[in-house]
């Protein structure tokens, strides 16, 4: 596991997530004034019932991505191509059992949504475009996991790339020719899907030459062998649901349509700093395997402080760059809503990152452990918890929409102050205290950032894009040596120097 393609991993991720970043910049103000601000809202929306069906998936391949890897690192290709080919096959037979329960939604999606009747037709066809689009993915998940096995995420960020791409020329292409209508916003995720999908099969039989498709290699042990590690998976996305995906289906039914609408362009900017969470921790999750491979504890802990502390660095500036510029960001970007409510929602959906920015490295620790039960169990309740004081607050105070986003971020905050950080120090055997270093320092950097930006923006003040734009980058200049200063001992500030001199000075 070199170094040299840590390095590219990371550089090729940050580069995939800031061009997606920047079309959907410019596509979704683009959709809001075409399409509307209330059937903007049911994308994110139709995505939204996507991720409540994906429970009944996410148990089988949650996991798949693990042991088929273990098993290529052990060169054990039999036992890869027994993973592989009976998630594969598994796969097929789940997604013919959900078209029967998808379908039954698409019929009487009247009968959970509160949906315009102007938009009734338009709104069927979004959520069967959406849920075939997730079909599709399901079928191609497995071939994903070619460029993780081999640790070549950076081919996966190009992927990333170029369907970003041509999620944009789409978009241009059918609101250019036809008349603005929110069903080619799932007609262009349908296509974008079928792209990455023939691109994952390229890239498994260039990386995996050795990986087949036969159904011989199918195997029911191999298959409950997954399930049982997997379905702490679905807990864990159950409680994800339960803490934040009730969202915009909840403003739906008690605020109405377009107050989600405006509750799904809040919820814009912090779903970036999500993905770009996911980006970075997927970047580490190679390293930390091959480490526990080997069984090279001295060195996994290791890697786990310095993964923390570089994810810390590098979500730490944007979080604090929006606190501070968020207002002035909305007011230019959707000039025709609220720009201080937006502002304020989103800083409340953003909070508990405040925290568990830097220790989300400890879930890929939990999953190469394989040790996700208690933490799946814990993330249930909270998730559980969560619903009843949702409708608490709903029901007995006037906090109104606000009311959403706050339960779970108490929730959040409470789990990953007292229980993440001490559970995974004692999977490891090291002291309980050891990960709050992670925390404590994420807090001190993000402090200073923000007080960093306040002053710039004291003297420089915000008027349009080129304001915003200068004050940024600045900020982030100066950001990043501050973090990087406050985040790193020398040791590990030399290595993220070395990491990234390799990326420049080298080719793949």
């Amino acid at each position: 596991m070199s170094k040299k393609q840590l390095s590219i991993n990371l550089i090729a991720n940050l580069m995939s997530f800031c061009i997606s970043m920047g079309i959907s910049f410019i596509l979704t103000p683009f959709l809001i004034e075409h399409v509307g601000k209330e059937a903007y809202g049911f994308y994110p929306l139709a995505n939204n019932f996507v991720t409540y069906v994906n429970l009944l998936v996410i148990a089988l391949n949650s996991m798949a991505a693990r042991f088929i890897m273990l098993e290529v690192m052990k060169k054990d290709i039999v036992q890869a191509n027994i993973y592989f080919n009976s998630v594969f096959y598994s796969n097929i037979i789940m997604v013919t059992v959900l078209i029967i329960p998808l379908s039954l939604i698409i019929l009487f999606i009247d009968r959970f949504l509160n949906i315009p009747a102007n938009m009734h037709n338009d709104i069927q066809i979004l959520f069967s475009l959406v849920f075939l689009t997730f079909l599709i993915s399901v079928l191609g998940s497995v071939f994903n996991v070619a460029t993780l096995a081999t640790n070549r995420i950076d081919l996966g960020s190009y992927q990333q790339i170029i369907q970003s791409g041509m999620r944009a020329i789409l978009f241009i292409v059918l609101f250019s020719i036809f008349t603005p209508s929110i069903i080619y916003v799932g007609v262009v995720s349908l296509s974008v899907i079928i792209i990455g999908f023939a691109i994952s099969l390229y890239y498994t039989k260039r990386l995996l030459p050795e990986i087949r498709l036969s159904i011989t290699y199918y195997n029911k042990k191999a298959v409950m062998k997954l399930l049982s590690s997997g379905i702490w998976g679905s807990f864990n996305q159950l409680s994800i649901v339960l803490l934040t995906g009730l969202d915009l289906l909840l403003t739906n039914i008690f605020f109405g349509a377009a107050k989600a609408g405006e509750y799904s362009v809040a919820q814009t900017v912090p779903l970036f700093v999500v993905t770009l969470i996911g980006t970075l921790v997927g970047v580490f999750f190679p390293p930390l395997a091959a480490h526990y491979a080997k069984d090279d504890k001295s060195a996994l802990i290791k890697e786990i402080d310095f993964s923390g502390k570089v994810l810390g660095i590098l979500i730490s500036v944007p979080i604090s760059a929006f606190i501070v510029f968020g207002e002035d960001f909305y007011r230019l970007w959707v000039p025709s809503e609220d720009a201080g409510y937006l502002h304020l929602l989103s800083v409340i959906i953003f909070t508990p990152y405040l925290i568990n920015g830097s220790i989300n490295i400890l879930y890929n620790v939990q999953t190469v452990l394989d040790k996700v039960r208690i933490p799946s169990i814990v993330l249930l309740v909270t998730g559980l918890i969560n619903v009843f004081l949702v409708f608490t607050l709903i029901k007995y105070t006037h906090l109104g929409l606000l009311a959403i986003p706050i339960s779970s971020v108490i929730l959040s905050i409470i789990r990953n102050l007292t229980f993440t950080p001490i559970y995974t120090a004692k999977c490891l055997g090291i002291k309980w205290h050891t990960f709050y270093n992670l925390i404590i320092r994420n807090l001190l950097t993000v402090s200073v950032l923000v007080s960093l930006f306040y002053s710039i923006k004291l003297f420089n003040q915000i008027s349009n894009w080129t304001d915003l734009g200068v004050n940024s980058i600045i900020g982030a200049v100066f950001g990043i040596v501050i973090s990087c200063v406050l985040m790193l001992n020398k040791k590990q500030l030399k290595q993220l120097v070395t990491l990234l001199i390799q990326k420049l000075k080298q080719e793949k």
